[in-house]
């Protein structure tokens, strides 16, 4: 093999138009992903929070008004999700993250009894101010119909972005920063 059989065989390098297709494919993922994301939570609630009427599994907050003027006054996550769910049991470590630091409003859409949620918490070590929604029919009520959902709330209490399924601490802490910007 000669000098000149080696470099024909050298890998070529990346032209203008290569990149372009790359900068389009990565465009247009982004587009189907925004486009499903705006599919899927098209019914969730937008606009003030609704009143969300339901037990807390911490007798200390007696609703989410109360909990509204204490720890999400400046912009929070209300983070709906199930016991039974597996995406939740993936993200839940992103979420605790999270509400290690920012507040996060959990809701267990269809999880059981209070007693029942508390119990997987603790076995779960986690430790979120928690609604609980045995029926859900107040997760119904907020046009959240698959877990995890996510959604964004300001510092007036409006709702600012939401999302569903599988987010990491960064898509979440991202989120929050924007919708307390208020914009």
């Amino acid at each position: 093999m000669d000098a000149h059989d080696r470099d024909s065989r050298a890998v070529p390098t990346e032209t203008p138009r290569r990149r372009w297709h790359w900068s389009f494919d990565i465009a247009l993922a982004a587009v189907v992903f925004l486009g499903l994301q705006w599919w899927l939570t098209r019914d969730v609630v937008r606009g003030t929070v609704p009143a969300l009427a339901a037990p807390f599994i911490e007798a200390s907050s007696a609703s989410l008004a109360d909990w509204h003027a204490g720890a999400g006054r400046d912009g929070y996550v209300l983070y709906v999700w199930a016991t039974w769910c597996s995406v939740c049991k993936v993200i839940e470590g992103s979420v605790d993250d999270v509400a290690r630091d920012i507040p996060v409003l959990t809701l267990a859409m269809k999880s059981g009894s209070v007693d029942a949620v508390r119990g997987e918490l603790a076995k779960r070590n986690l430790h979120w101010p928690t609604l609980v929604d045995a029926s859900g029919a107040l997760s119904k009520g907020l046009g959240v119909d698959a877990v995890p959902t996510l959604i964004f709330v300001d510092r007036r209490g409006v709702v600012h972005s939401v999302t569903q399924g599988y987010t990491t601490e960064l898509g979440i802490r991202a989120r929050l920063w924007w919708a307390r910007r208020g914009h």
